[in-house]
């Protein structure tokens, strides 16, 4: 079965925060942290039970984002995968739950 993923306004400010710091950084950088982050959605579309929890209701999960300091946090309802934040790790954990 595969799942929808949902990407919340929150986390869509987040991913263009991202993009642009990126983009800043270095041309092209940001479209390389795009793509990353794709393959991640793709990976939530087949297996979303794959990843762990992080809050002591065992609801929210994350994934880590290859080659980039980033997790996604989502959440798994019925068919689709609700991605709430794309956190930055260098920023405070418990921030990362911030927008849930």
């Amino acid at each position: 079965m595969a799942f929808k993923v949902v990407i919340k306004d929150t986390a869509k400010e987040d991913i263009q925060a991202a993009y642009d710091y990126y983009e800043d950084e270095r041309k092209d950088l940001g479209e390389e942290f795009l793509r990353e982050l794709v393959l991640k959605f793709d990976a939530l579309t087949d297996k979303p039970h794959n990843y762990g929890y992080i809050d002591d209701e065992a609801i929210i999960r994350d994934v880590k984002v290859d080659r980039f300091p980033y997790v996604i946090i989502f959440e798994i309802i019925e068919d689709a995968v609700y991605v709430y934040s794309v956190h930055n790790t260098y920023r405070h954990p418990k921030r990362r739950l911030r927008k849930v």
